[in-house]
């Protein structure tokens, strides 16, 4: 079966925003410092260092979380990079998708996939996925399919990696591991 692309987290983009409107936020504190340093009247330079602090101190509270959602993201990519070289492979029996209505994004869902599998002991286990963008126009839950990559030594670390089986149909809108 040749690997189509799978799915991407809503939480990378969210993180790419947030460092995008910490840094936007951290400019114009910037250009504000830069203003204040040219008002003469005591009441409008304490006005432009209030708006300083508020704007700068926003700027370094996006610019940390999305700092802080880009880094979760990124340890979990290399997780799953790392379970699929050196990590056990199982292709999943059931997927079944769950809805979080936390987060819609153009009328899609964000959703997990629970997944069960049989180890090599053969017992039945069951796992969930990172939370992924499911376009429910056009595409089949049955279509899903996934692979579990467990770790040798500790079963509880596990990364589940989605996609869209061929033999079935449905598509693919953006791509995630």
């Amino acid at each position: 079966m040749q690997r189509v692309p799978t799915f991407r987290s809503p939480l990378r983009l969210l993180g790419i925003i947030f460092l995008c409107v910490g840094f936007f936020k951290a400019i114009v504190s910037v250009a504000v410092f830069l203003g204040v340093r040219t008002i003469d009247t005591p009441d409008a330079r304490l006005a432009s260092i209030i708006v300083l602090a508020v704007v700068g101190g926003l700027g370094a509270i996006f610019f940390i979380v999305g700092f802080v959602i880009s880094s979760v993201n990124k340890n979990a990519e290399k997780k799953l990079q790392e379970l699929r070289d050196y990590g056990d492979r199982y292709e999943a029996e059931e997927v079944v998708l769950i809805s979080s209505n936390a987060i819609v994004i153009n009328h899609n869902p964000a959703v997990y996939a629970e997944c069960v599998y049989t180890n090599q002991s053969g017992q039945r286990c069951r796992v969930k996925s990172r939370l992924f963008m499911w376009n429910r126009w056009g595409q089949e839950p049955n279509a899903l399919g996934a692979i579990i990559y467990v770790d040798r030594q500790d079963p509880s670390h596990y990364a589940v990696d989605m996609f869209i089986r061929e033999n079935i149909g449905g598509q693919v809108d953006l791509d995630f591991t």
